[in-house]
């Protein structure tokens, strides 16, 4: 009986007992390792579904479920360390609010996760990412709101560690990164969706207002915790965890359900999802079928026949319009049958032969391009 006592005090979650919170005041306890183990098995279990779903479409078909996947593995990833306690630092705390029994009456040291914000650099950005394919936005515009979404979560880290008053300084910039971020996309991004449907149009500001709530609840959270030490870590672990459950989880999550319903055709997605951002339907028309044969010319009268010449050999090119000619004089040139008198050849080379309204000098023209003139042989 006392065996089962001794594993039974040996189970549970020992992650603090383990990873022991050496040289800090204020730092998590066993509840607070608690819910980030289940924020990490929310994460898990959601990126398996989406890995399970995303398997069952086809390669073309899976750059929303990517959009999804994401976001919950790196949160997934970010929240094991959390509940380990591991990925921190104690940095001096600035004002007085949240105390220990292990202080003695001086400013003691908070345990700041800094693998928190490691996480959030690797996430943020997939929100937006999503709320920017609903306009088939362009992938510059893209990277610039990209940018400014790590300055927000990089410049928040700056101001955790920082233990004097120039972290309201970081604050206030990590804001300003937001709003024109927000901003960014509310100009550029909602007026390509204007362009596209209504329908699409009203899930993009359901989506993105969604979004900017969340955005501006991290800096509360923000200021209560790290910035103002005015809530324990435990209170904070739960105030972030439920922000990164349903903005970086099941928001994520639920686009891609929403977005499939949309298709990529109707944003115009279709150049994306193919290879090299082309379309495949030329290139399987390349591959799997021969080009079709050009049209033969019709025959003219008189000519020989146009499959030995030239043309036919480069389909690709047209019949230059001196070779014509000269198939066309070449029954001109062609002396009569019966040899005219020489009393007649002054007339013949001076007015017009019968039946046709030419005069008979045509017949001198060839020898400027390099034929003998047919007069010299009378």
């Amino acid at each position: 009986m006392n065996q089962f006592i001794d594993i039974h005090k040996r189970g549970g979650n020992q992650a603090v007992t383990i990873n022991k919170p050496y040289n800090v005041d204020i730092h998590i306890t066993k509840n607070g390792s608690s819910w980030f183990w289940a924020a990490f098995c929310i994460f898990t279990a959601l990126a398996m579904l989406v890995i399970i779903l995303m398997f069952r479409k086809p390669a073309n078909e899976r750059l929303f479920y990517y959009t999804g996947f994401a976001p919950v593995m790196f949160m997934a990833l970010n929240y094991f360390t959390l509940a380990s306690n591991l990925g921190w630092i104690p940095v001096k705390v600035k004002y007085k609010h949240a105390t220990t029994a292990s202080e003695h009456g001086h400013l003691g040291t908070r345990q700041v996760f800094y693998s928190r914000y490691i996480g959030w650099f690797m996430a943020f950005p997939w929100p937006i990412i999503q709320a920017s394919l609903l306009g088939n936005t362009p992938l510059w515009q893209i990277a610039f709101n990209i940018g400014l979404t790590e300055i927000y979560v990089v410049v928040m880290l700056f101001g955790a560690v920082v233990h004097t008053t120039y972290k309201w300084g970081y604050f206030v910039i990590a804001i300003a990164a937001g709003i024109i971020t927000c901003i960014s996309v509310m100009t550029t991004t909602r007026n390509l969706v204007r362009n596209i449907s209504p329908i699409v149009l009203k899930c993009f500001r359901i989506y993105f207002y969604i979004v900017m709530l969340f955005w501006f609840l991290y800096p509360i959270s923000f200021a209560l915790s790290e910035g103002g030490n005015v809530m324990q870590p435990d209170s904070e672990g739960a105030f972030y965890g439920i922000l990164d459950v349903l903005f970086l989880g099941f928001l994520p999550v639920l686009f891609i359900p929403v977005a499939s319903y949309i298709g990529f055709d109707k944003l115009g997605l279709n150049k994306t999802v193919n290879h090299y951002g082309q379309d495949s339907s030329p290139a399987e028309n390349a591959v799997s079928r021969p080009p079709a044969p050009l049209p033969k010319p019709p025959p003219s009268s008189g000519a020989k026949d146009s499959s030995k010449g030239p043309g036919v050999k480069q389909p690709g090119k047209k019949t230059k319009k001196v070779k014509r000619v000269k198939k066309v004089m070449r029954p001109v040139q062609k002396p009569a049958e019966r040899p005219p008198s020489e009393e007649h050849v002054g007339e013949k080379m001076s007015e017009p032969a019968e039946g046709t309204s030419e005069p008979t000098e045509k017949v001198s023209e060839p020898a400027e391009k390099g034929t003998p003139d047919k007069s010299e042989e009378y």
